[in-house]
């Protein structure tokens, strides 16, 4: 097996490796090809920085991953990891899904609206703060729940710990089409009285860091300068 992959493309193709690279146990070393983004770890013009492979001379950030699974009538029918995220949400324009959300611990909320994003840290830049979420460190441990165009002036995101087990439950005898995306892939079409369970995962996903450059500053660039990789 490899010990390390090289990505061309950006924060995309770095997402649509990372289940993969995970079970595999292999870090990752993203290369930008677009706009500046947040798990890429160097544009086309540090390409220099590419010898310090050669020593072996990098460190590796582990990122935390979501175990994502639907239980329908009691069985799993429906399995996977994620990087960033796993979004629950209406699959009609006009309708509302209404969605109930808890801990291992009891009853955490009851969402009414455009759906929900369970969010890693390394997902808090995502469809999370699209959606009013906190932007979390990419490093930290929790877990980010972000209800979408909430129906409610009082909907509020969560920040958990990541001991725990969430449980969103789609609502019983209901015919409205409700789907789960995660990381963005394709989406997986939920039944009335559907359980998603998400907890932290086992696997993580290891990037590449080369260039030093730190969480505080792609985050200058990125939500203060618009994110293109070209500017001074």
């Amino acid at each position: 097996s490899a010990d390390l992959l090289i990505a061309f493309g950006g924060d995309g193709t770095i997402l649509h490796l990372a289940r993969t690279v995970a079970l595999h146990r292999v870090p990752v070393l993203g290369i930008n090809l677009g706009s500046l983004g947040f798990m890429s770890e160097l544009e086309l013009n540090e390409l220099d920085r590419l010898r310090d492979l050669k020593d072996w001379n990098f460190t590796v950030e582990s990122r935390m991953m979501l175990d994502v699974s639907v239980v329908r009538g009691g069985r799993t029918v429906y399995n996977t990891i994620a990087l960033n995220d796993a979004v629950i949400s209406k699959g009609s324009i006009a309708r509302v899904v209404r969605l109930n959300i808890f801990t291992e611990e009891g009853f955490l909320t009851r969402v009414g609206g455009d759906g929900v994003v369970l969010a890693t840290p390394t997902g808090s830049t995502g469809y999370s703060m699209a959606a009013g979420g906190p932007i979390v460190e990419p490093t930290a441990r929790n877990f980010i729940v972000s209800p979408i165009c909430a129906h409610s002036v009082h909907a509020n995101a969560y920040v958990l710990s990541p001991e725990r087990v969430i449980t969103v439950q789609t609502e019983k005898n209901s015919y409205k089409p409700v789907l789960l995306s995660v990381d963005g892939g394709r989406a997986f079409s939920l039944r009335s009285g559907d359980s998603i369970e998400v907890r932290r995962s086992k696997f993580d996903t290891k990037l590449v860091r080369l260039s030093k450059r730190s969480f505080c500053e792609i985050l200058q660039k990125k939500m203060l300068m618009g994110g293109t990789s070209n500017e001074e």
